[in-house]
């Protein structure tokens, strides 16, 4: 019986394994800013931060920090965000944490914090 199940543990997934990074924003003062900390409290909350491989910053005292140079590389004006590799190579960026849960974890966030995460994202938009 132990044999079998340590069988099936080591069977490989069906699923690509996936290299997360979390690219977090440090503000000129040396803090870490509001949506990165929120942002890393609700992955502690989830039980989700162990499942983040690498966390990068973006220095607002260093532009070429190795954050600032993944948001060049990607075409992302905003932090956090996240960049995901999979085993294929493919690489898929997430601007939005909100959107980040619902594809990488199939979890889905408040409704009110992804409302809130969009107009923060989209300051130009008008809304009635």
């Amino acid at each position: 019986m132990l044999l079998v199940s340590l069988f099936v543990i080591l069977l490989p997934s069906k699923t690509p394994m996936k290299s997360i990074t979390l690219v977090q924003k440090i503000k000129s003062n040396g803090e870490l800013c509001a949506k990165s900390a929120k942002v890393i409290t609700d992955l502690n909350t989830r039980g989700l931060r162990l499942k983040i491989h690498h966390f990068v910053t973006a220095d607002e005292r260093d532009p070429g920090s190795e954050g600032y140079m993944l948001a060049t590389k990607y075409q992302i004006d905003a932090a956090p965000f996240f960049i995901v590799t999979t085993d294929d190579g493919g690489t898929h960026t997430y601007p939005m944490y909100s959107r980040f849960l619902k594809q990488v974890f199939n979890i889905e966030p408040i409704e009110s914090d992804e409302i809130a995460e969009i107009i923060a994202q989209n300051s130009d938009m008008y809304f009635i």
